[in-house]
């Protein structure tokens, strides 16, 4: 389970090298697949009988209460929907932008202020998105507590413990088990495949995907099934559970080109990155004399198979940064391989997808901009890499202007000093909309602690020199690093609310920090005065480390007022009130200078 409005990077990457040495490869997100299903008139009826069933005698939700009020309606826009958000169907729009158009539920209800405005198209968008999201609450709420459109049995594949997982997959299905049951099926009996390959990025995509090699394994147990990814690169690196292989006969780390080339091309004694069951135990098989592959060396990622399925440009927020996530059908590119900095103490900096700097040049990388495009037709990009070098992007940016290219493009990247007005005008011009970037705490002490690379001011001119570039600004932030102070944390909503009253900041996000065992943090974990918890020994999923700071601050009465703080500020609310109003408890009056981010900028 991931994004429906685009194909995760991987499977074109990878199919894409197995096609050039000479294998049959076929392409499908199952992922799209069973949000299709569910938003279809037949998945809305589908629905509507189960949640009839169940709730015969007991209290309904809200959300399962408005489904089957208006299940009738539901069926009979459903299409008419999703016609839209694919690009089939502009002429919905009048239609979908008109209050009572759709039946409104509560999430219309939680964002009936902000559901207004001249534009009609995102209007139209908006209200569209907000009523497949009720759709799949009512599923939530009344029918499988697991599902969420992005994610499915997340908490599963986070416990470190195998058996939940497992007895989940052999316990009675729910109604989203039967579909992705079902979906698997249909992908096996169209390709009759004799390897599967399923990429698991993220926790929530775990479980459906044990799901699938299960389903085509019934269908034809000579089938090889292979399980990689991000959650498997992250999570499983010390994998010794032997049940996990009774799904998938391989599971492979890191790149994901070689281990797969080795594994199609049936060189079981010459397998790269790659645990296997042998005589009911794991086996970690690596061929350290296989080439390694340059990223300038791949292909043009194979995108052309995923875009004709149908993805959904959706747009749960009116906030016009925030929306760029899911409104479009991104092509997913990488400049380089690994990150250029690789040094913040909170990150993976030891994962070879982190820490292995390896970039592509700009003629290649704007050759696959031009290649995928004639693939596609498409002419939107975003770059997903770590962090983006600035070198690089602005030989991809003068690259593109030379070759007279219409293209439209977003990258993460850090707030650091060569990012300068010129260079965010010159990315503007090759048509940057977006950056993204981790302010993290926002306070100098600790951005040092965190070994950021820049301080506070120093981030403020960037976000101001890509603003006044008419470049989007999007900020990661972070609170509960250890030694953050009350003092500190509220600083750093200061520093937040003074970039967007400035407009150099257009969104952001705050997360909770989490202390990963392939961190230096947890390398450091004396330094920075905490204490690891034991936990028992586990031989399935290990990546976040519990801990806890002596004397330290607890930052969880935090979380709720940062979220409902940053929320109104995307949305234009609550720029002049003091931050300290936002907290339901005392907090310190903030130390920031009022006049800070104006001062910074014109520095």
């Amino acid at each position: 389970m991931v994004q429906s409005n685009t194909a995760y990077p991987a499977t074109p990457m990878l199919a894409a090298f197995l096609r050039r040495h000479g294998y049959q490869v076929a392409q499908e997100d199952l992922s799209l697949a069973l949000v299709l299903r569910l938003f279809s008139p037949r998945g809305v009826k589908d629905v509507e009988r189960a949640l009839c069933r169940r709730f015969a005698r007991r209290r309904r939700p809200p959300s399962v209460r408005h489904f089957l009020a208006h299940a009738r309606q539901i069926q009979s826009a459903v299409a008419g929907v999703v016609a839209f958000l694919q690009g089939r169907a502009p002429e919905h729009q009048a239609w979908l932008a008109q209050p009572g158009g759709l039946p409104e539920g509560p999430r219309f209800a939680a964002m009936r202020g902000l559901l207004a405005g001249d534009d009609v198209a995102a209007l139209a968008r908006h209200r569209a998105s907000l009523f497949l999201d009720e759709i799949a609450d009512a599923v939530h709420d009344g029918l499988d507590d697991r599902f969420e459109l992005a994610r499915y049995g997340e908490r599963l594949a986070t416990t470190g413990d195998f058996e939940s997982l497992r007895l989940a997959l052999s316990g009675r299905r729910s109604l989203v088990d039967r579909w992705i049951d079902k979906e698997a099926e249909t992908a096996w009996r169209r390709h009759q495949p004799r390897v599967v390959g399923v990429t698991v990025p993220f926790p929530g995509a775990l479980y459906g995907a044990l799901r699938v090699a299960r389903r085509m394994k019934a269908l034809d147990p000579r089938l090889a099934t292979v399980l990689g990814g991000g959650y498997v690169n992250t999570e499983l690196r010390e994998l010794s559970h032997p049940r996990l292989f009774d799904d998938f006969d391989y599971v492979t780390y890191d790149d994901g080109e070689m281990p797969l080339l080795r594994i199609v091309e049936g060189r079981a004694t010459r397998l790269v990155r790659t645990r296997v069951r042998r005589r009911g135990r794991v086996v970690w098989l690596d061929d350290t004399t296989a080439p390694v592959l340059h990223h300038r060396d791949r292909p043009v990622p194979d995108f052309a198979p995923l875009l004709s399925h149908g993805y959904l440009a959706m747009a749960e927020s009116p906030n016009p940064m925030h929306r760029l996530w899911s409104e479009r059908r991104w092509l997913k590119l990488i400049l380089a391989h690994g990150c250029y900095w690789h040094r913040c103490t909170f990150c993976d900096t030891c994962l070879d997808a982190i820490g292995r700097f390896d970039p592509a040049d700009a003629k290649t990388i704007v050759g696959w901009m031009e290649a995928a495009m004639a693939q596609t037709g498409e002419r939107s990009f975003h770059f997903v890499d770590e962090a983006a070098p600035p070198a690089l992007l602005a030989a991809v940016a003068r690259r593109i202007l030379d070759r007279g290219l219409n293209v439209q493009w977003w990258t993460n990247i850090r707030f650091e000093r060569h990012f300068t007005p010129a260079l965010a005008g010159l990315l503007a011009r090759s048509g940057c909309l977006a950056v993204t970037g981790g302010l993290e705490c926002g306070t100098d002490r600790l951005l040092a602690l965190q070994r950021k690379g820049f301080d506070r001011t120093q981030a403020t001119r960037v976000m101001a020199a890509f603003a006044r570039a008419g470049v989007l600004v999007h900020a990661y932030l972070m609170y509960g690093y250890p030694t953050q102070t009350a003092q500190e944390t509220v600083d750093a909503l200061e520093l937040v609310r003074q970039l967007f009253a400035a407009g150099f900041l257009h969104s952001a996000y705050w997360h909770r920090f989490a202390l990963t065992v392939h961190s230096p943090a947890f390398r450091q974990a004396d330094q920075l005065g905490i204490r690891i918890l034991d936990t028992p020994p586990t031989a399935f999923a290990q990546n976040e480390i519990p801990f806890c700071e002596p004397g330290g601050e607890d930052p969880a009465p935090f979380a709720a007022g940062l979220r409902r703080a940053v929320y109104n500020f995307m949305h234009g609310e609550g720029l002049r009130a003091d931050v300290r109003s936002w907290f339901g408890f005392p907090v310190p009056r903030t130390a920031l200078e009022r006049g800070f981010v104006r001062a910074a900028a014109r520095g």
